[in-house]
């Protein structure tokens, strides 16, 4: 199934996690990242509960040391 990531078509398998995006993605020590599946922030211990669905709009946002 087809789902958005930070504005960039990507290809999941059906019945994709969150956390399952986060290992696709290699992002597997998520610390310091928030995600949102449309406009829902979700909580990090919903991330394996939540699946995706085709046409979904994931945004990640990594925190950054500096000033």
């Amino acid at each position: 199934m087809n789902i958005i990531v930070n504005n960039q078509l990507m290809s999941v398998p059906d019945g994709c996690s969150v956390q399952a995006l986060c290992e696709i993605m290699n992002l597997k020590n998520s610390d310091g990242a928030a995600f949102a599946v449309g406009m829902e922030v979700l909580e990090k211990q919903d991330y394996e509960s939540r699946l995706l669905k085709e046409g979904d709009k994931v945004t990640i946002i990594r925190a950054t040391c500096g000033g």
